[in-house]
């Protein structure tokens, strides 16, 4: 393992991480549960649609990340999912709510609390990095919406490098954009599988985000549940 001031690079993970995944995702589908009148439908609250998608997403991004479904498959079956578990058979509505989801959510800026701190005190002594098994178009917008793009050298998503995490090859990929030594950089990420157990393989020291304090028995050389802990480790 590196010694702690032998870091040059700092790569992080973004939704879950520091972009606010689940406060971003459940404003815009509330907007579109509003805007489409989803409860004439049988949907009988926001929070019923919001949870409905958090479980089908879920499933849907642990087919991706194991190569069962395309990006194009998430974007197809997300809604027309969500809407068969109400019984509503409607594919016009369920691709309407799949592009105005994806037009909406990227912008929406809420980040894990602490991120600008941290970043604006490891911005002077690190190489900062983005490594993201998410799409170029849909993460570049989040950064830029959240003020988040200026503080990073270097952007790697899924589609950028023909790779996803938990894969080796695309921790190469990053550390080789980056031009950086992998005994010089750092992982931190909220996935045990995808960011954790895949820079582990590769051969990168890691930072697990784990802010629900879940028990595993993961290898991780660090843990924190708040992004402020960041400061006591750098």
């Amino acid at each position: 393992m590196g010694e702690i001031n032998s870091y040059k690079h700092i790569f992080f993970d973004l939704d879950h991480t520091l972009w606010d995944y689940e406060k971003n995702s459940n404003e815009a589908l509330s907007e579109l549960f509003l805007k489409h009148e989803l409860n004439s439908l049988g949907i009988s609250s926001c929070e019923q649609f919001n949870l409905c998608f958090e479980e089908v997403n879920r499933n849907l991004w642990d087919d991706y990340n194991k190569n069962k479904i395309s990006r194009d498959g998430i974007r197809e079956q997300r809604f027309l999912q969500i809407l068969n578990r109400f019984k509503i058979n409607n594919f016009e509505l369920s691709e309407k709510l799949s592009t105005e989801y994806l037009m909406l959510c990227p912008t929406k800026p809420h980040l894990i609390p602490y991120t600008f701190e941290v970043l604006d005190y490891l911005k002077d002594n690190y190489q900062l990095h983005i490594l993201t098994n998410g799409f170029n178009d849909v993460q570049k917008l989040k950064l830029e919406k959240s003020r988040l793009h200026t503080y990073f050298s270097t952007v790697v998503t899924s589609d950028s490098a023909g790779y996803k995490k938990p894969m080796t090859s695309i921790f190469k990929y990053a550390i080789d954009k980056a031009e950086a030594r992998k005994n010089e950089s750092i992982m931190i990420g909220d996935n045990l599988q995808t960011d954790i157990l895949g820079a582990r393989n590769f051969g990168m020291d890691t930072i697990y985000f784990n802010p629900k304090k879940e028990t595993h028995k993961s290898s991780v050389t660090h843990e924190i549940d708040c992004l402020s802990q960041l400061k006591s480790i750098f």
